[in-house]
């Protein structure tokens, strides 16, 4: 959509962002303000952060009102989106209404599987709104799953992998390999359901079969597991957690070890960031299937492992396979590296047409 100053000039439509902005931050606040910053650099947007605080219902109501006197007014063009995952579609959906009502075009930004996994009912309401807008999806499998459970058309899908947000990641030393011992390494938040404790049961398996294996753990220790998980990390031996780490301490760890093990039982698992960034650092991938995760590890750069209860016995081959075959292990760091650019590429591209989509920038060269 393009719109006419007087001088004849076109004029990019501003957007509406409604979504979540950290704090706090996590993947869903995170790639929503890394999408924002990307439409702030191309048109203007009115934001209407939507993020969990004191007095929410004070604070939703405000920002709805003052986005229905922006919808009724016509000053935006497009709604850009980010889905929530649960009941707070219905919040989505008040959003929706209005600008569908105002006649703006409408984004939806999915990052969850929660409702793909199950129909809840309120999902049925929200995406029956959402029916002939844009669905921005992490991955082919999203996509397919939006279409056959809502009816979504596949011609209203674009697929954005998260690998389209991440910073460029420097070229790591593909040759350097841990002499005799392999070092896996888990990075999440240590929570029950992303499998720290199948994590440390495979180390202690590995270890108990002979097999010269050290553990690595990062990130910040969930209070309800933390005498829980404090303890196994105690009576395993060979497992080290080295706290939250960020930036230069996160590519220190990355550089630290051998195999990225991502055992995830989350149900609603979408497209971990930090199985990208383990790729950018040439480090394969042991990981539970999960949402996109099958999408994201091709044979060559790791292991994809359907059954959560074989895991560790499954993972036993894998670790007894690199520590025999160290040509095996290099081959995988270069897969994994090579499966991040390519990636990064196609999904950067693909950005970049969204962003030129929500903005009317695609018309730039068409006569007006």
């Amino acid at each position: 959509m393009i719109l006419k100053k007087n001088n004849n000039k076109p004029c990019h439509v501003s957007v509406c962002f409604v979504g979540p902005l950290p704090p706090p931050v996590h993947g869903f606040s995170e790639i929503s303000r890394r999408m924002l910053e990307r439409l702030q650099s191309s048109t203007t947007v009115d934001v209407f952060d939507v993020s969990p605080c004191g007095g929410a219902l004070v604070h939703l109501l405000r920002l709805f009102i003052k986005f229905v006197w922006a919808a009724v007014r016509g000053r935006s063009g497009a709604l850009y989106l980010p889905l929530s995952g649960g009941f707070r579609q219905f919040v989505d959906g008040c959003f929706v209404g209005v600008a569908l009502l105002c006649g703006l075009r409408v984004f939806a930004h999915h990052h969850s599987f929660a409702y793909l996994n199950q129909r809840p009912f309120y999902a049925r309401v929200v995406l029956r709104l959402l029916r002939n807008a844009v669905h921005v999806v992490l991955c082919e499998r999203m996509g397919d799953l939006l279409c056959s459970q809502y009816s979504i058309s596949k011609s209203n899908i674009r697929v954005i992998s998260n690998a389209a947000f991440l910073n460029d990641i420097e070229k790591p030393n593909q040759d350097k390999l841990h002499d005799g011992k392999l070092v896996l390494g888990f990075l999440s938040n240590i929570t029950a359901a992303k499998g720290c404790f199948e994590f440390i049961d495979l180390i202690k398996a590995a270890s108990a079969n002979g097999l010269a294996v050290e553990g690595m753990m990062a990130g910040p220790v969930q209070a309800e597991i933390k005498d829980v998980f404090e303890e196994a990390v105690r009576k395993a031996g060979c497992v080290k957690h080295v706290g939250a780490v960020y930036g230069d301490e996160k590519n220190k760890f990355y550089s630290q070890i051998d195999v990225l093990v991502f055992p995830t039982r989350y149900p609603n698992e979408a497209e971990p960031v930090t199985i990208w960034e383990a790729m950018g650092e040439s480090v394969p991938v042991i990981s539970l299937s999960r949402g996109c995760i099958s999408g994201m590890v091709t044979n060559e750069a790791g292991w994809i492992i359907d059954d959560p209860d074989k895991f560790v016995d499954e993972g036993l081959e894998k670790i007894r396979y690199l520590l025999t075959n160290d040509s095996a292990l290099h081959a995988m760091k270069a897969a994994a590296r090579a499966e991040f650019e390519s990636a990064k590429q196609l999904y950067t591209n693909n950005l970049d047409a969204l962003v030129a989509e929500i903005t009317g920038r695609e018309n730039d060269s068409k006569p007006v």
